[in-house]
């Protein structure tokens, strides 16, 4: 076939063999096609549209976002290639460039819904959440039946900790759309915020009807029996995490099965998730030593020293994902410890009470350093004032500056806990306040684990936001206050003051009608209770 000047745009009977074999999931014939049409029709922008669509199931982003330019160019105002160049930009990762891509198409298309969706979208992958959410109005005000965007407003309004507003929204994409799974499931993360555990539990189980196979719907479901002490069936469904798409952390690859509770084998356990979460799992080790014949860990490499130190006595401790230097029967991931030995909340009492050992002698140094620095008479109070979490931690963190105006205890001096550059917090704290903050410097809060044990050790109390600090606290048996923010991790569950895992943790709670400043009061009055 041959094109003029006034054939330059394929027709359909030409396009049916493209169209085929995308339809049939041949993306390469497609291509293939697609080179010959080019060839022909080098000035038509659907053909250099559907390359790029032929190019994204591939995964070749790059090829298409190069197709879907193309045809911008041939076709300057043409909204369904731009359409597509974001989105895919999104894929890629190129959030600027997909952002920027949203504001060229909104000049040529200012009143388009869509455009303002996809925007939305992008701005939440950037954690903007307060521009997303005015993306997302924009965008509903232009199509007020649009149920995606009032789903994902669902989720932004959630990551605002705005519960309520959320639940409104989410309510909104099932009304328009009553088969709508993600919505149920936005509504259900919502209500567990709020901690509406019926409604909760209802969307979760509501979206899972809907796709019983889809893991993100049963962990939800997990976090929040959980969260409301449902432990059997919480631990039984949070195995649900290892069929997630992106997974906490990688999962072993073995050949060997997976250890029941029940059979007497040389054991592999393996570390999953995060620090913190390793540490308050080290709490099963004593019960998993009556239950098999042997057994060997891996975990992150900071904690070899610490966990080697408790535990060496009923195991050895590796570095984790790296080869096993040893042969063993069966494994279990360590998370999956629990659905074997906390079933119950009186399971916990087994280790609740302290079961981690801090370095003595190197404690009893740090101490005597740290005791000429403060005032005869003071006790000293650790503190740790600061979230990295992409996602929680802007609404856990606080300034140092307001954390130390907020505690003001008379009596004790403050030593810092916290991992990280704190060095221009204190000096401002200090300049400004004219307190002190001890650091410590021959210990790094992040990378020596065993260090900061010590330190924590040193104190007479803890007071923190959520992070590794209050889990190691509370493993050590040494008094932590916890200041929790407006719908906190499930691990800290719900309506209680103490928790389940730690004996000598207390929790403040922020709740709708309860700021900070009304949290620290709390914790002052119970620190003089006992002074």
């Amino acid at each position: 076939m041959t094109s003029d000047i006034n054939n330059v745009k394929a027709s359909e009977s030409d396009l049916a063999a493209v169209y085929k074999s995308y339809f049939e999931g041949n993306f390469k014939e497609a291509l293939l096609a697609l080179d010959k049409l080019t060839h022909d029709f080098p000035n038509d922008p659907i053909l250099y549209i559907v390359g790029g669509d032929c190019y994204v199931p591939l995964n070749q982003y790059e090829r298409a976002i190069s197709c879907y330019e193309e045809a911008i160019k041939l076709s300057p105002n043409n909204i369904k290639a731009y359409t597509k160049k974001i989105n895919v930009l999104r894929l890629n990762g190129d959030l600027e460039k997909s952002l920027l891509a949203c504001s060229q198409a909104l000049k040529i298309s200012p009143n388009n819904a869509d455009l303002y969706f996809y925007q939305a979208n992008v701005l939440s992958d950037k954690f903007e959440f307060i521009k997303a959410l005015d993306s997302y109005d924009k965008s509903i005000k232009l199509n007020s039946k649009n149920a995606d965007a009032f789903c994902n407003k669902a989720n932004t309004l959630e990551n605002l900790r705005e519960f309520d507003e959320a639940i409104i929204s989410a309510k909104n994409a099932i009304k328009i759309k009553p088969d709508f799974s993600l919505a149920f499931f936005n509504l259900g993360i919502a209500a567990m915020q709020s901690r509406n555990f019926n409604l909760s539990k209802n969307s979760f189980d509501e979206a899972i009807k809907l796709e019983p196979n889809f893991a993100k719907y049963k962990f939800a479901k997990a976090t929040l029996l959980l969260l409301f002490g449902d432990f059997k069936n919480g631990w039984n469904l949070f195995e649900s995490r290892w069929d997630l798409e992106k997974l906490f952390s990688p999962k072993l690859k073995t050949n060997r099965q997976e250890w029941n509770g029940r059979r007497k084998c040389k054991l592999l356990v393996w570390g999953e998730q995060g620090v913190g979460d390793q540490v308050m799992y080290s709490a099963l080790f004593n019960e998993l030593n009556n239950k098999c014949e042997s057994f060997v860990v891996q975990v992150e490499p900071r904690l070899i020293p610490l966990l080697t130190r408790s535990f060496g006595h009923l195991c050895s401790f590796y570095p984790e994902n790296k080869p096993v230097p040893f042969d063993y029967d069966e494994h279990i991931a360590m998370g999956s410890l629990c659905k074997y030995f906390r079933n119950e909340e009186k399971d916990f009492d087994n280790s609740r009470f302290g079961f981690l050992k801090d370095d003595e002698f190197r404690t009893a140094e740090i101490k005597k350093d740290i005791l000429s620095l403060i005032p005869k008479n003071n006790k000293i109070c650790g503190i740790s004032w600061r979230s990295v979490s992409p996602k929680t931690g802007i609404h856990k963190t606080l300034s140092l500056k307001k954390f130390i105006q907020m505690l003001a205890l008379d009596g004790y001096s403050f030593l810092n806990l916290q991992y990280g550059d704190t060095k221009n917090e204190i000096k401002e704290v200090k300049k400004e306040l004219g307190i002190d903050i001890i650091s410590y410097e021959k210990i790094d809060n992040f990378n020596d684990i065993d260090g900061l044990t010590s330190l924590i050790q040193v104190c007479d109390t803890v007071v923190s936001i959520d992070n590794i600090t209050c889990q190691l606290s509370g493993a050590l048996g040494k008094e932590v206050h916890v200041l929790l923010t407006y719908g906190s991790w499930w691990g800290w569950m719900v309506n209680r003051n103490d928790s389940p895992w730690y004996n000598s943790v207390k929790i403040y709670r922020q709740e709708e009608d309860i700021t900070w400043p009304n949290l620290f009061k709390k914790i002052k009055k119970n620190l003089q209770k006992f002074d």
